[in-house]
């Protein structure tokens, strides 16, 4: 909702029925941050309610700017809660709300209003500095002091950017090696089943094998190839995601023209020839769909480590058996090829 007005708010409700056909039966509300923007939510939200009350709403927030009255106002809308926090490698995203005790306690207090039901839990990311799953749920055990506090994973780091390629979302291959240790260890010892995240990837895989699912119908992980998934800002703009803008390549058209949105920005898994021979497909789900060249090379490389060690941690909980080799025509998406160049004197 960046470079928004109030205003638009209104905008876009008054233009909603226009384009949506169908009550939904999910609304989400993101960012960046959407706490930014929470005088239009205050305009949004109890509008969306008044039309779509079936409707279950979500957000994702990094719970650095809660205050009592939006306590209030999540709990007056059965706000299902999403906090994105990377736990002991907060640092390496940015400021820790835990770090500061105000901030600290309205987090904790939300988690003691939410956590019935499953409307709130804790997301975070692995990264080469914070690639345990286990210990990672028990950092937010010891921070909330509470055995029952739910955690799950946005996945491994993807290289969106350039940034993100020259830091945090490259590994080393005694940093892959680590991540596929802990996530395989996980199930092991059993943190893996309290991670929804890594338990729903191994109990599909498994569904997947015992049904005999064919790759041909799995879509991309994230849901946005579905028709019945549409994402829109608040000029009514259709995006790729929430994660990407409408400027540039990612602004799809407007959704009140929905019979003209086609969605060209992106490469469905099935039209990568690394997706069709890879092992983890059904643990990946294709890495992001909208990435090429090397940021895709590195997020795939990324995905396909973690894929892995879910793979080895499935077979060591099911089995009782480690994962030794895979063979077979697995192929990986090109690389960049740096080749140094020394000047002779």
């Amino acid at each position: 909702m960046a470079m928004t007005k109030t205003a638009d708010a209104h905008s876009f409700l008054q233009d909603l029925e226009k384009w949506l056909k169908e009550p939904p039966s999910r609304i989400e509300f993101w960012g960046g941050e959407p706490l930014l923007y929470f005088r239009k939510l205050a305009i949004l939200v109890p509008e969306l309610d008044r039309r779509f009350p079936d409707a279950e709403f979500c957000m994702v927030t990094n719970g650095s700017l809660l205050t009592q009255e939006i306590l209030d106002f999540i709990a007056r809308y059965d706000i299902c809660i999403t906090v994105s926090h990377d736990g002991p490698g907060q640092h390496l995203r940015g400021e820790d709300p835990f770090d500061n005790p105000p901030r600290a306690s309205l987090l904790k207090a939300l988690w003691n209003e939410r956590k019935t039901g499953e409307r709130m839990w804790f997301s975070s990311v692995l990264t080469p500095g914070n690639s345990d799953p286990a210990a990672l749920r028990r950092w937010f055990v010891e921070k909330l002091n509470d055995e029952s506090v739910v955690t799950s994973l946005e996945g491994v780091v993807a290289t969106h950017d350039d940034q993100s390629l020259a830091g945090p979302g490259v590994w080393s291959p005694e940093q892959y090696g680590s991540l596929k240790n802990a996530v395989a260890s996980s199930f092991e010892t059993g943190e893996a089943l309290l991670i929804p995240a890594l338990r729903d990837k191994a109990r599909s895989f498994m569904e997947s094998l015992l049904m005999g699912t064919p790759s041909s119908s799995m879509g991309q992980k994230c849901g946005m190839d579905r028709s019945d998934h549409v994402a829109v800002d608040l000029h009514s703009n259709v995006l790729t995601c929430h994660n990407t803008g409408a400027n540039a390549q990612h602004g799809l058209g407007s959704a009140l023209a929905m019979d003209d949105i086609r969605l060209d920005t992106s490469t469905h898994w099935a039209y990568r020839e690394c997706c069709s021979h890879c092992p983890v497909l059904q643990l990946c789900g294709g890495s992001c769909m909208y990435l090429e060249g090397e940021q895709f090379a590195q997020s795939c490389e990324n995905e396909y480590q973690f894929g892995l060690g879910v793979l080895d941690g499935t077979l060591r909980r099911a089995l009782g058996l480690k994962l030794e080799s895979i063979e077979g025509d697995i192929r990986r998406p090109a690389r960049r090829k740096v080749i140094s160049i020394v000047a002779q004197a």
